[in-house]
C-alpha cells in the first residue's frame, strides 16, 4: 500500500496546497506592511503563526481522514450484515445501488446494472473486511500532518536565512523566493497527480494546479484570510 493510498491521490496532493496557501496568507502581510523599515520586528511572529496554523490544520485533517476510514468501514460492515439476512436484502440492494451509482456502472443500462448488483449481493455475505488497524490511523494522521507542515516549512525556508535582518529589501527578496518555491511545489504536486503519461498533459495539470491555488490564495487574502 503506497502512502498516497491512505488519503487518496487527490487529497494527498492537495494537502501541500493547503500548507502553501496558509503560509502565503501570513507572509503577504510583509507586502502590505505600512512600515516596511520595521517589518523585521514581527517576521518571526509571522513565521511562528504560519507554522502553528499548519500544525493545527495538518492534525485536524489527519484525524478527519482517519475518522472517514472508520466511517466507510462501518458502512461496508452494515452492508454485509444486511446482505446476509433475508429481510435485509432490499435495503442492501439500495445501498449497493447508491455506492455503485457514483462509478462507471451508472453508464450501464438497467438490465446490466441489475446483473452486477445481484453478483455483488451474492458475494457480500462471504466478504471479510476486517478492521482499520491503529497503525493505519497513525500513518494517516502523520501523513496529513507532515504534508501540510512540510510544505509550509519548504516555503518558509528563505525567511529562516533573514531572521534578524533589518533590510526591508532583503526580506522582500526572501518573500519573492518563498512565493516562487510555493508555485514550484504546487506545480510539482499537480504534475505528479496527473495519471496520463504524456509530459504535455502533466505540465498542463501542474500549471493549472498552481494557477488554481494562486486564485484561491488571492480570494482568501481578499476576504481577510
Amino acid at each position: 500500500m503506497g502512502l498516497s493510498d491512505y488519503l487518496g491521490k487527490f487529497w494527498y496532493s492537495s494537502e501541500p496546497m493547503f500548507g502553501v496557501i496558509m503560509v502565503v496568507c501570513f507572509t503577504c502581510i510583509l507586502r502590505y506592511n505600512q512600515n516596511p523599515e520595521k517589518m523585521y520586528l514581527f517576521l518571526d511572529d509571522i513565521i511562528l503563526a504560519a507554522i502553528s496554523c499548519c500544525i493545527a490544520w495538518g492534525l485536524v485533517d489527519g484525524i478527519f481522514y482517519a475518522w472517514e476510514a472508520h466511517y466507510e468501514q462501518d458502512k461496508r460492515r452494515k452492508l454485509i450484515s444486511l446482505a446476509s439476512t433475508p429481510g435485509g436484502r432490499e435495503a442492501a440492494r439500495s445501498l449497493v445501488d447508491q455506492n455503485l451509482n457514483d462509478t462507471l456502472v451508472s453508464e450501464l443500462d438497467d438490465e446490466e446494472k441489475e446483473h452486477i448488483y445481484r453478483k455483488v449481493l451474492e458475494k457480500l455475505p462471504e466478504a471479510d473486511i476486517g478492521k482499520v488497524p491503529l497503525k493505519d490511523d497513525v500513518i494517516t494522521v502523520l501523513l496529513a500532518f507532515f504534508l501540510v507542515v512540510g510544505s509550509a516549512i519548504f516555503v518558509l525556508v528563505p525567511f529562516f536565512f533573514v531572521l534578524g535582518e533589518k533590510s526591508s529589501s532583503v526580506i522582500m527578496n526572501a518573500l519573492l523566493i518563498s512565493n516562487i518555491l510555493g508555485i514550484l511545489l504546487l506545480f510539482l504536486m499537480g504534475y505528479w497527480r496527473e495519471e496520463e503519461p504524456r509530459i504535455t498533459k502533466k505540465i498542463w495539470t501542474g500549471s493549472m494546479t498552481a494557477l488554481i491555488a494562486f486564485i484561491i490564495t488571492v480570494v482568501t487574502i481578499a476576504l481577510g484570510g
